[in-house]
C-alpha cells in the first residue's frame, strides 16, 4: 500500500515538471473549445473525462500543474491545392502550392486544383472523442483533414476517362462522391467536411526534376478553341436560321393574309353574280310567263274571232271603244268645180249606220256594174256616211 502511494507521488511530480508551462489561467477564443486532459496515470483519475471536461468559447479556465488543455478552433478552415489558389488575406486559409496529381481511367495523368472547407464539430462528446483517438490540435486535424481529402479525390477522380473531364456532370458527380466518401471517413470524429471544389484541371505529367510536361494540355486547348469557334459558328448559324424563319413567317403571314383578301373578294363576287343571276332569271321567267300568258290570251282571242259571232263581237268591241271617246267624225270630200266639200257624222248616227254600211258593202260588189251611178250620186251624205263606216271598221 505505501509503495503504491509512493508512485502516485512520484508521477505526480513528475507530471507537474512536464506541464509547467500549461499551468495558470487560460481564456476560450471566441471559437474555441477546450477539452481538459488530467496527465496523470488512468489508475488515478488521469486522461480525458466526460463532456463536462469541455470548456466553451469565452471561457476562462483554471489549469492545475497536472492538467492540460487541447483547444480547437470551430470556426470554418480551408485548405487549397494548387498554385496561386491562396488567398493571402484570409488568415484563416492554409494553402498548398502543389496541385493534386492523380491519373485518368485511360492514362492522362491530371493535375487538379481544390479547395476544401471544413470545421471542428463543438458538440463535447465528439471534442472527446476527437481528443482520445485522433488529434489534440488544429494542426492534428488538419494534417488528417489533408490526408482524407488528397485520397478520396485521387481514387474518384481516377474512375473518369479523359473525355468525362470535360463532361460538367460526369466531373461534379465525381467531386460530389469524393466528398460524400470524405464525410463518412471524419465525421465520426466530429469533422465535418462541408464542401471540395474542384476550382481547376490540366492534363500535365510531373518529371522528374519537378516540372510540368503541358505538351498534351496544350493540344487540349488548342482543340478546345477549335471547339468553341465551331460552337460560335453554330450558335450564329442558329442566330441566322431564327432570323429567316421569323423573315419567312412574316412573309407567309402577309401571304396569308392577301390570299384571304382575295377570296373574301371571289366569294363576294360569286355571291353578288349569284344573286344577280338568280334576280334576272326569276325576271326573265315572270317576262316568259307573262308573255306566255299574252300569247295564250291572244290566241284564245283570235280562235274566239275566227268563229261565227267574231263579227259580232268586232263590232261591239269597236262600238264599245268608240262609245269611250266620244269622237267626232268628218269627212272631206271634193265637190264642185275642184271645191272641198265637209260633211260631219255625229257618233250615234254612225252606230245606226253600221249595219247599213255593211249591207252596202255587200250590195255595192255585186250591182257595181249596173246601178252605181244612178241616184246615190244625187245623195252624197249616205255616201260620205258609207266611207267613214267604211273607215271605221277597218
Amino acid at each position: 500500500m505505501r509503495s503504491r502511494s509512493l508512485l502516485v507521488v512520484v508521477m505526480t511530480a513528475c507530471a507537474l515538471f512536464v506541464s509547467a508551462c500549461d499551468t495558470g489561467i487560460q481564456h476560450m477564443g471566441a471559437t474555441e473549445y477546450g477539452v481538459r486532459f488530467r496527465k496523470i496515470p488512468p489508475i488515478v483519475g488521469g486522461g480525458v473525462g466526460g463532456a463536462s471536461s469541455v470548456a466553451s468559447p469565452l471561457e476562462t479556465v483554471v489549469v492545475m500543474p497536472w492538467e492540460a488543455i487541447y483547444r480547437f478552433d470551430t470556426s470554418p478552415q480551408y485548405l487549397s491545392w494548387g498554385r496561386g489558389m491562396g488567398d493571402a488575406t484570409n488568415s484563416k486559409q492554409v494553402v498548398q502550392d502543389e496541385d493534386v496529381y492523380t491519373r485518368a481511367k485511360d492514362g492522362n495523368e491530371a493535375a487538379l486544383k481544390l479547395i476544401v472547407r471544413y470545421r471542428i464539430n463543438p458538440n463535447p462528446s465528439t471534442l472527446v472523442k476527437l481528443v482520445q483517438e485522433v488529434a489534440t490540435s488544429d494542426k492534428d486535424v488538419r494534417r488528417l483533414v489533408i490526408s482524407v481529402v488528397r485520397s478520396e479525390i485521387r481514387t474518384h477522380m481516377n474512375t473518369l476517362r479523359t473525355a468525362e473531364y470535360r463532361d460538367d456532370k460526369k466531373r461534379n458527380e465525381t467531386v460530389d462522391r469524393a466528398l460524400a466518401a470524405t464525410q463518412g471517413h471524419l465525421s465520426k470524429w466530429g469533422i465535418d467536411v462541408e464542401a471540395i471544389n474542384l476550382t481547376q484541371y490540366r492534363f500535365v505529367r510531373l518529371r522528374p526534376d519537378g516540372s510540368e510536361d503541358t505538351s498534351y494540355q496544350d493540344r487540349l486547348r488548342d482543340i478546345q478553341e477549335k471547339e468553341q469557334d465551331i460552337e460560335g459558328e453554330r450558335t450564329r448559324i442558329e442566330t441566322v436560321k431564327a432570323q429567316k424563319r421569323t423573315e419567312y413567317s412574316v412573309a407567309e403571314s402577309a401571304y396569308n393574309a392577301r390570299v384571304s383578301e382575295a377570296n373574301g373578294y371571289r366569294e363576294q363576287s360569286v355571291y353578288q353574280g349569284d344573286a344577280f343571276y338568280a334576280a334576272k332569271a326569276n325576271e326573265a321567267k315572270a317576262i316568259t310567263a307573262e308573255g306566255n300568258a299574252e300569247v295564250e290570251g291572244l290566241r284564245q282571242q283570235i280562235a274566239a274571232l275566227s268563229g261565227k259571232g267574231g263579227r259580232a263581237m268586232l263590232r261591239l268591241e269597236v262600238a264599245k271603244q268608240l262609245s269611250k271617246g266620244d269622237p267626232k267624225f268628218v269627212a272631206v270630200q271634193p265637190g264642185h268645180a275642184g271645191s272641198l266639200e265637209l260633211s260631219k257624222t255625229d257618233l250615234n248616227q254612225l252606230i245606226q249606220q253600221l249595219g247599213v254600211a255593211e249591207g252596202l258593202v255587200g250590195a255595192r260588189s255585186s250591182s257595181q256594174t249596173s246601178g252605181a251611178s244612178s241616184g246615190v250620186s244625187k245623195n252624197r251624205t249616205p255616201i260620205a256616211t258609207n266611207e267613214a263606216a267604211q273607215g271605221a271598221a277597218q
